[in-house]
């Protein structure tokens, strides 16, 4: 599997499972076989959440993530634009043809205090 598989498959499994409504019977065979490809990388696409997760920055401030995210960019040989809008990242899979899917995420987390007890 190269580079590109591993990007697109994580990235439609993460589309697929928070944010489309699956319609038909095909739709969610799909689906199924998109989320088994992305289980094959698992230990990985759990790294770099963690990664994400553990230094939480905020807006216009993310520049560690952004950091990382390029980093992983570059490790698959996947193009991107860097800066957009100050920290942002923009990376592009594919050929360009047709079907073209957008997928938009954010990277910055909101400031919250945590009490423990």
């Amino acid at each position: 599997m190269n580079a590109y598989s591993i990007a697109a498959i994580y990235l439609f499994a993460v589309f697929l499972s928070s944010s489309m409504v699956l319609g038909s019977e095909e739709d969610e065979v799909y689906a199924k076989e998109i989320m088994g490809a992305a289980q094959k990388e698992k230990e990985w696409l759990v790294s770099v959440r963690r990664q994400i997760h553990e230094h939480p920055e905020l807006a216009f401030q993310e520049h560690n993530t952004s950091s990382l995210i390029r980093a992983q960019l570059h490790n698959l040989g996947i193009p991107y634009t860097y800066p957009v809008a100050k920290t942002g990242v923009v990376a592009q899979l594919g050929s360009g043809s047709r079907p073209i899917i957008a997928i938009r995420a954010d990277m910055d987390a909101l400031p919250l205090q945590v009490n423990t007890f």
